[in-house]
């Protein structure tokens, strides 16, 4: 199967999708200059650029369709101007999926698109012939020091994939999370037949008494904590296990002269060592990329939710 990558950035959400299933992204397409350095240094694929002027009809089928678009639009951190503003490219994507024809689709963004933005992308997809299912999925429900709340779509064309629509929940599929443990909390029932679901009471075991407050704080302790200072909660034998332990490794010092490492940040959103530090990017532009990136092994857990559900 051919993977498309649209807003590409480092690829974290291609790593996943690649893994989960046994595909190969064969384009990305990103205008960042930073980002076209990672594509080229990383992947090795052409850039398509400026995904607005690219003519879609003349560019290589795929099977499958990433697109992290860009989450200012809707992030809590902006000022959530939605779909007035500038960056919301997201009519144009519906425009390329609907060229392109994918299997799969598979989006990611910030949880606040949930609540600004979203019902319009949910309505483009059943207009072009798309269902979909997504999730709120948490860094830490992977084993990451970390929680990064984001929103992932995985959308079929109704003609292929997934087998009509889905019509009832069985809820004895999906458990009810109790406490600071468990799996699925089905929280609504969405009106294009996809499911809404929460993965946010499932937390990750931390031993030893670190705490997420104090690695987020960056305290004196962080930048000597050893990597069996916490204990991740994902049962290495299951189907998500193929993504790297990424967070059993040395934890790089948070600090660096003074200010925050780079290094630690691309540890942080589970990346091999060096994918972006390595390269000749400023601190500052290394930083950008990553704080935009995606968390390849969040991702393939929510994807694998989504196609079990």
């Amino acid at each position: 199967m051919k993977i498309g990558s649209l807003c590409s950035g480092y690829g974290g959400l291609d790593m996943a999708v690649e893994a989960y299933y046994n595909a190969e992204t064969v384009w990305m397409c990103d205008i960042d200059k930073y980002s076209s350095i990672v594509i080229k240094e990383r992947w090795g694929l052409p850039n398509l650029g400026d995904l607005k002027t690219v003519d879609w009809s003349a560019v290589e089928p795929i099977d499958i369709l990433t697109a992290g678009y860009p989450c200012q639009p809707f992030s809590t951190a902006g000022q959530r101007k939605g779909l007035k503003d500038e960056r919301h490219i997201w009519p144009y994507i519906k425009e390329i999926i609907s060229t392109l024809q994918p299997k799969r689709v598979i989006l990611e963004n910030v949880r606040g698109h949930l609540t600004l933005g979203f019902k319009e992308v949910l309505k483009d997809l059943t207009e072009i012939g798309y269902d979909a299912r997504w999730a709120i999925v948490r860094a830490s429900d992977v084993g990451a020091p970390h929680q990064r709340a984001r929103l992932f779509v995985v959308a079929w064309h109704t003609d292929n994939g997934i087998n009509g629509k889905i019509e009832t929940i069985q809820k004895e599929c999906i458990p009810q999370s109790t406490g600071t443990s468990g799996g699925f909390k089905a929280i609504q029932r969405s009106n294009s037949d996809g499911i809404r679901f929460d993965l946010g009471a499932q937390r990750t075991e931390w031993n030893k008494g670190q705490s997420q407050s104090q690695f987020a704080e960056l305290g004196k302790d962080a930048s000597n904590a050893s990597s069996e200072g916490f204990q991740r909660s994902i049962n290495k034998g299951s189907v998500y296990a193929k993504c790297s332990d990424i967070w059993d490794r040395p934890i790089p010092n948070p600090l660096e002269e003074g200010k925050l490492n780079a290094k630690f940040v691309e540890y942080m959103m589970g990346l091999p060592v060096g994918w972006v530090t390595d390269l000749d990017i400023s601190r500052s532009q290394q930083l950008k990329l990553l704080g935009n990136g995606v968390v390849p092994q969040q991702a393939y857990y929510a994807i694998d939710k989504l196609e079990r559900l």
